[in-house]
């Protein structure tokens, strides 16, 4: 029954205070539900387990290009036999290979994404097939019959649910597979793929003849075993990179990452000083409602020690402090857990615009809500509820209720309470000022990194995301430069007045490849960002010719072999030279080329090192790559001209299709798109943190200075000037102005943590650091100069008499 009463009694005051319930329930619902979506996304990208039987001991095998490069799970065939040969204390589940598959079903042909996969390493996963059975050792075999296990979603997309599917032959790749199994709904074997199919590697003599890149998985039963494998790992590495200096930088390192994170694990970094500033602003929260709830108490002091003198226990008071507060709480955890799934929801619709626009599919590390996010809000709002209403509470019922209710003016200074008040203060602006400037400075370095230009012009341009790969029809090169020619007149024909260009890669995405340069003095192992390309390439593309020419018709394979290099690349190795007539070799081969021409400078996206290398250009004439993408400027905007190019591909010959045509400023938003979330997350938690820090401060400085309203009446009684009689304020708000030092201080040491992932996260620093400590002493001094002015606008006889 008296709860009852201490219940409704409660939600009686906080309707009397709209104000206070309302701030104070937005303070929790930002704080937790900022706190449940950091938790959600860290689990997705960190922690969330592949959901296979004993996959929490497989490791990724991952290489680094060199000493200082971060491992990526992309080893060469060479490298990754080597291992294979030379490793024998690794347990091997095998490895896999993602790539484009071409299904020719009647009049359509289809791009899907398909795996080249271990039969091992599939069968690992445990997971039995709908239908059929799982790939065997066999069918990993060299000169084994071409079999494949579909999705669910393929049976149902292309085949229309065949339940006599099993055994049928389909045309993939110009050549009948046999489809032997049918994977269930939802199945997810490391990324979203459409199709499996055996991996088969060539047994490679020699480093050059390593076309494919593969991701190797192993398993560790025994975790104390894991340095004894890794050390093995990184000798076999060493080893093969003392037997090919030319090739391999000698600092290449292997390293091995757990399963979940495999492609992940870049972000850690990132995701951990994200979750830092998160629990950072909850704890901020928890500061800021524990102030705001103790300044309440503080006024209603003389009330809480007439409950006392009338027999109230403290045990009683206690009880309904944490009620007022546990209905602040209640109502601030919907809407925190409310936030949280909008930012999940929000998180999703990123990595949807992504998955449509690059065509990888569902993404495997993308945050849900789960019953256990449910648990973490309330597990967070407890957390807020606690801190922010116990030390309050437990000190305002153990005040002695007689000298409270002796003592006059607008409640009772409780013994020890300025301290008190005064830690929190301070403790509330160092965690501000940590993580704004935190927040501050991932902001601007992001912003200003995506805010640089390409170097190309992306109007009107669409590009294929995925390789058309060449199959064994075309093994001449000039076959494949015949349906390059080809396929340009059907397009022209289809699309007249389209601008028509091939490339081995994406325009901000070279690859990578071992290099010599002629007379260089430094003889050790030398990679360079490349790309072959057309001649129509730099002018579809918007590059402009700095000096010498570009590739055109006559560059062909029984011409001089040459090559063109951007302005970066010229600078950095030809320094104060002109780079036309120099010579480059690649892989080792013995065949030169020579440079003619020098373009400007294409950046290869936010956080890429192979925008300060540079890159050089092959003629596609000359180098005939296995694979290519398409890129076709349109003569005029607001048309869909994808059908007609897929039609023109379909003429020219059915089982080479373009794989995933998209409009390429989309493409660009979409790799993007986890950049520009960070700057809108980062952003927010700024916000938050300055609109915490602002309410908190000024509802304490205000009871501070209500409390000493008649202290004011009386200086200003004996004379004192306004600034006089308020000075002790100023000098209150510059002590927490000094504390916001330590937050600055703090927050700039931290930064460093981020330099590997964000490497100008330093860059602003200064002005950043000189933009919080404006915002701050903007917050201080209003909050204490406002609260000041209402109590130097009374006459000093209402100030004496202030109740």
């Amino acid at each position: 029954m008296n709860l009852w009463f201490d219940l409704k009694y409660a939600w009686r005051l906080l309707m009397k205070a709209r104000g206070h319930f309302f701030m104070c329930a937005s303070v929790v619902a930002l704080s937790v539900g900022l706190a449940v979506w950091t938790y959600a996304l860290t689990y997705s990208q960190m922690f969330q387990p592949l959901g296979y039987p004993g996959s929490e001991q497989w490791y990724s095998i991952q290489l680094g290009a060199d000493a200082a490069g971060r491992v990526r799970p992309s080893v060469d065939a060479y490298t990754y036999q080597q291992i294979l040969k030379r490793a024998g204390a690794v347990d091997h589940l095998g490895a896999l290979s993602s790539r484009a598959a071409v299904l020719s079903e009647g009049q359509a042909t289809t791009s899907l994404r398909a795996a080249a996969i271990s039969p091992r390493l599939l069968a690992a996963t445990r997971v039995a097939p709908l239908f059929g059975r799982m790939f065997e050792e066999k069918d990993g075999k060299p000169g084994s019959g071409a079999v494949a296990i579909i999705s669910f979603d393929t049976w149902q997309r292309y085949f229309a649910g065949d339940n006599t599917i099993i055994g049928k032959t389909a045309r993939i790749d110009a050549a009948p597979v046999q489809i032997i199994g049918v994977m269930p709904r939802d199945f997810l074997a490391f990324s979203d793929y459409e199709i499996w199919m055996p991996l088969h590697i060539a047994n490679l003599a020699r480093p050059q003849d390593s076309t494919m890149t593969v991701t190797p998985l192993i398993i560790v039963r025994d975790k104390q075993t894991l340095a004894t494998v890794d050390n093995e790992l990184k000798a076999v590495v060493k080893a093969v990179n003392g037997e090919h200096p030319r090739l391999f930088n000698a600092g290449r390192h292997a390293g091995l990452i757990p399963a979940q994170r495999m492609y992940t694990h870049g972000s850690r970094p990132i995701v951990t000083v994200m979750s830092i500033m998160a629990l950072g602003v909850l704890l901020l929260g928890c500061v800021n409602i524990s102030m705001v709830f103790f300044a309440r108490l503080l006024e209603r002091s003389r009330e809480l020690a007439l409950r006392v003198a009338l027999g109230a226990s403290r045990g009683r008071l206690l009880r309904q402090s944490l009620l007022e507060t546990a209905l602040v709480v209640f109502a601030g955890l919907v809407a925190g857990y409310g936030l949280a799934y909008y930012g999940v929801e929000w998180t999703h619709t990123i990595s949807s615009f992504g998955s449509r626009v690059l065509g990888n599919g569902r993404s495997t590390n993308v945050p849900t809500m789960r019953w256990i996010d449910i648990v973490a809000a309330v597990v967070a709002a407890i957390v807020v509820w606690l801190l922010s209403t116990l030390i309050p509470a437990w000190r305002i019922s153990r005040q002695d209720a007689a000298s409270v209710l002796a003592g006059t003016g607008k409640g009772a200074t409780l013994r020890g309470s300025n301290k008190s008040v005064g830690l929190l203060v301070g403790l509330q602006v160092i965690i501000s000022c940590l993580v704004l400037i935190a927040s501050g400075n991932m902001v601007l370095a992001i912003k200003n990194e995506t805010a640089k230009p390409l170097g190309i012009n992306t109007a009107r341009v669409l590009f294929s995301t995925f390789p058309t790969t060449f199959d064994q029809r075309y093994a001449e090169p000039s076959r494949r430069v015949h349906y390059w020619d080809d396929l340009k007149s059907a397009i022209a024909n289809k699309v007249p007045g389209a601008e028509i260009a091939f490339t081995s890669a994406p325009p901000t995405r070279p690859v990578r490849m071992a290099a010599a340069i002629e007379t260089r003095e430094d003889q050790s192992a030398l990679t360079l960002p490349v790309t072959v390309v057309s001649e129509d390439y730099f002018r579809a593309m918007g590059v402009r010719l700095r000096s010498g020419r570009l590739f055109d018709s006559t560059d062909h394979s029984a011409t001089l072999p040459v090559a063109v290099v951007d302005e970066n690349m010229a600078a950095r190795y030809w320094p104060n030279q002109d780079a036309i007539g120099k010579r480059v070799r690649l892989n080792d081969s013995n065949v030169w080329l020579t440079i003619v021409g020098v373009v400007a400078n294409v950046r290869s996206g936010p956080y890429r090192p192979e925008a300060e290398i540079g890159t050089l250009y092959q003629s596609m004439r000359q180098a005939t790559p296995q694979a290519f993408h398409i890129l076709v400027k349109l003569p005029k905007d607001g048309v869909d001209s994808r059908p007609a190019l897929r039609a023109a591909a379909f003429g020219v010959d059915r089982d080479l299709p373009l794989h995933n045509l998209q409009r390429f400023d989309e493409i660009l938003a979409a790799i993007n798109g986890g950049f520009v979330a960070m700057i809108k997350v980062f952003t927010i938690i700024g916000a938050i943190t300055a609109l915490l820090a602002a309410s908190g401060l000024f509802g304490l400085i205000s009871r501070s200075v209500a409390q000493r309203t008649q202290e004011v009446g009386i200086r200003r009684a004996l004379g004192a000037t306004e600034w006089r009689a308020t000075s002790m304020f100023r000098r209150q708000g510059a002590l927490y102005l000094s504390v916001s030092m330590v937050g600055l201080a703090l927050g700039i040491m931290i930064m460093p943590l981020l330099s590997r992932a964000i490497p100008n996260i330093l860059d602003r620093v200064v002005p950043v650091t000189f933009g919080v400590i404006c915002l701050m002493a903007v917050v201080i001094s209003c909050a204490s100069y406002l609260p000041t002015r209402r109590a130097v606008a009374l006459e000093p006889g209402d100030a004496l008499r202030y109740e």
